[in-house]
Parts: structure tokens; sequence; C-alpha cells
């Protein structure tokens, strides 16, 4: 559904915290991150807008520090009405000399959207806003937001011990990307099939969501959007990566692995025949971006060498697994709708679906344990890999679901053949794997079980079915 500049949805969370703040009786500083895309400046804009009386919105830019003051009191002028002669302020201390003067009727707001652009300019950023926070602010009604999409910046600013705005922040929002029930409300006149189709191409960013048009086809909108060279959607991946990152073929090149099917370090490394130093860096890096996830055995330690690497964000592994390779073609040589119907088949796309669609299981999982409605609370959730210490294989979980006396082992499938015995019996081997007291069994299946598996479980309150239309009952 293409969406009017007023719509929003969701975060109805994330906005009781700001109201919640906004209500607040004192100071308050929350630090607002999220990777790049995420809808922080939508939500922030929004909220701004409920309260425009009072919000000053701010977005900081990589120009100078006299520059960026002037900008922010033009804003603040706005609100506050002072005058012309804060077009003499120079300085960020200006403007805390001013606003220690400053009489508050009410709640004053004030947002800086991409702070971190702020500090790369001034080292002595911080170190002023400290010593503002301590002396001048934490004595106003002031709610003060300070935002940005550089995680790292924001790590060392705000979570390092050694520097000045260390302990200053009252509260902190990471903002994710949107479930797949948080993306329903953009395609209200899609299936659920079509839905989940639509949230494993582009995932939980509301950008690249409200781009698809749910008058549309699935096909329509993947060309429209993803295969077109006009799409919004056909260079995001390279810009986002530019802006993020400074060599981006050797990030690409492990993503492009990654996508592959090689998951351990050491097959990594050697895809992309670079030092391991080096690439350990760089995985750590796309990590901290949010591109791929580092995962252990549910259960093991942290410091469990037994990892796997994996894209987390759907479109990113879209990209890598039917564009990137093939972007020459693209441009010029196929035309989307001949791309689509030779790269994207009916097949190919369920099988790349079924790669994300344990994603959303698990996310349904997790909705389910936070709400109460499992058997048991569990304590550690995720995937699973390993040896089968009875039948001496190895084995893998979809989804593995743990506290110190109860297992939930589920099994994820998005195929065009219903679940049957065979894998039945595949889930009861894994539950070998896991010595517990009581043991619990969960199969998604989107096309549901066969009649043998239904005689096999009947009366059995062990074991549940999820069909796609369980994964969106509220």
């Amino acid at each position: 559904m293409n969406q009017a500049d007023d719509f929003f949805v969701g975060r109805t969370k994330e906005l009781a915290l700001l109201e919640k703040l906004y209500n607040s009786s004192k100071f308050e500083m929350m630090i607002m991150h999220g990777r790049r895309r995420v809808g922080k400046s939508y939500l922030l804009g929004h909220f701004a807008k409920l309260h425009e009386k009072n919000t000053v919105y701010f977005i900081g830019d990589k120009s100078s520090e006299k520059t960026n003051v002037q900008n922010f009191c033009e804003e603040l002028n706005k609100i506050l009405n002072a005058g012309d002669f804060l077009k003499s302020f120079e300085k960020w201390s200006d403007v805390y000399s001013y606003l220690k003067n400053v009489e508050l009727s009410e709640r004053l707001v004030l947002i800086i959207d991409e702070f971190t652009y702020l500090y790369n300019s001034n080292a002595a950023y911080d170190s002023g806003l400290q010593i503002a926070i301590d002396t001048i602010l934490k004595k106003k009604n002031i709610f003060l937001i300070l935002c940005g999409s550089e995680v790292s910046v924001i790590e060392e600013i705000i979570d390092n011990s050694s520097k000045p705005l260390y302990g200053r922040k009252t509260a902190e929002l990471k903002l994710l990307p949107f479930t797949y029930k948080e993306a329903r409300a953009f395609f209200p006149n899609y299936s659920n099939e079509e839905v989940i189709t639509a949230y494993s191409i582009v995932g939980g960013i509301p950008l690249y969501l409200s781009l698809f048009d749910d008058k549309l086809s699935i096909k329509e909108n993947v060309i429209t959007n993803c295969l077109s060279t006009t799409g919004v959607l056909f260079n995001e991946i390279e810009t986002l990566l530019r802006m993020e990152l400074k060599e981006t073929y050797f990030y690409k090149n492990i993503m492009l692995a990654i996508n592959a099917g090689a998951s351990t370090f050491n097959i990594i490394k050697d895809k992309v025949s670079e030092e391991p130093a080096k690439v350990a860096k760089y995985l750590n890096v796309l990590c901290n971006l949010g591109f791929i996830k580092k995962e252990i055995p549910c259960g093991e330690k942290q410091n469990s060498r037994n990892t796997l690497y994996s894209i987390c964000d759907n479109y990113f592994s879209f990209y890598f697994m039917f564009i990137y390779k093939k972007q020459n073609m693209l441009n010029g040589l196929i035309s989307p709708e001949l791309f689509y119907e030779r790269e994207l088949t009916k097949e190919r796309l369920s099988t790349f679906i079924g790669h994300r669609f344990e994603g959303i299981c698990e996310t349904y999982l997790k909705d389910l344990f936070f709400n109460g409605k499992m058997p048991f609370f569990a304590e550690n959730l995720g995937r699973w890999w390993g040896n089968n210490p009875v039948l001496k294989k190895q084995e893998e979980i979809d989804l593995l679901a743990i506290d110190d006396d109860n297992a939930l082992f589920c099994e994820c499938k998005y195929t065009f053949q219903k679940f049957d015995e065979k894998q039945f019996k595949d889930l009861e081997d894994s539950a070998l794997c896991i010595n517990r007291a009581n043991k619990y069994f969960m199969i998604f299946s989107k096309t549901g079980i066969t009649s043998g598996v239904e005689k096999k479980i009947a009366g059995n309150e062990k074991y549940t079915v999820i069909t796609l239309d369980d994964l969106f009952e509220k």
C-alpha cells in the first residue's frame, strides 16, 4: 500500500515510552538509535507533531558547529519566540547559556536527530553537553532526545565510562524493524500468504513496506521496486553500504558468501580469501549494523566457538540471492518482466521464503512466551545444531526453546507439500539431542499436515500445529 504522508503504523510501545517521558515532572534524556531506514526520524516527526507547540525538532548535519547552532536556533525560535538575537549564536555554549535564563511555563522537548554528526564535527560536543546537563538542563522542565544511526559512535559517546555523557541518559530506545504482524497493517488487501511473501522479500523496514502497493500483485511490486533500474530498491543496498562503510566490495563479498551457504567463520574466510583478522573485524561490523547475525546453538554459553553467521535482513538476503550478480543484465540486457519469469520461479521464491520463514516463526513464539501462553517460560530460544548422541548423527533443530525442565522442538516448513510422517519422525528424533523432563513439539506448516501425522498426534496435548492463519491471530 502506497502510504500518504500522514500515514502512521504501529510503534505503540515506543510512543507510550515517549509519552511517559514527556509527562515526567523532571529532566529526561532519551537515547534513540537503530539501523538506517528503520523509521527513527519518522517516529520522532510523528511525536513532534503531537506536541508541535512545544517541540524543537532539529536534524544535525556534517557542517560546522556555527551552521548547526544557527539551524538549531532557527527551530528553537519557532517555539520560544525569542527574537532575532538568537541569530547571533555561534556555539552550543551560547544556546545552553540562553536556556539557563529562560523560564519555561510548560514542558520543552528538544529533539536532536543525527546527533552523532555534531560529535564527529566537534570533539568537544559531548563534554559541552555534559556540563550543560549537570549545571543547567537538569534543573529545567526539558525532555531531551538524542537520536542517531551510527551505533558504534553512540556506544562510544553514551556507554563508555570514560566519556563525559556516561550515566546521563534516563532512557534508551533501540528502534527495531517491524515484525511480520506489524507489517500486516501495510497490506489490508493481501492474504496472509501474500503478507508473508512481501515481508520475506522486504523485511520490516517501514520505507520498503510502504513501497509495495497491495492493489498490485507481489510480482508487479517486485518488478517495479526491485528489478527496474528506476525502482527505489534497485540500488538501495549499494546506497546503504556506501553510507555506512568504506570497503563496500569486501563487505558485499562476505554477505554474498553467507547468503550462498557459507555459515561458519572458516568457510567464509576461505570464500573471500582474506586474512582471518580482517574477516573477523568485518563480520563484527556487519553484525553491529544489523545486516547479519551471529548465532550459537540454543542453550550454549555465549563464548561458544560453535557459531554460525546468517543474513538477518530480509531485503539484503533477497538482493544477494536474486539481484546482486545479475545487475548488469538488468541494466538493459533483459526486461524486468522476463527476469522475474526466469529467475524468480515459483519454486525458487518458495525456497527463499522458507529460509526467512524460520524468523517469522521465532517472532510468533517469542510473542507466545512473552504473554505467558506456553506451558513454561523459556530461558533460551533459537536454532540448535549439533550431534545426536543416540542416533550418532548431526542434527538441526529449526527452533528450540528451553528452561531447566522443559524443551519445545519446532519444525518450520514453508513448502507446497504437507508436513508428512517422515518429517514427523525427524522432529521426534531431534528431541533425543536435548535432555529435559518435559518435551513439547510445534509444527509450523504452510500447507498443514498429512492425515497420517494427524492420527499420530490426535489427542496429544504436547503437539501443536500452526498454520499461516494461526500466525496472524491476535
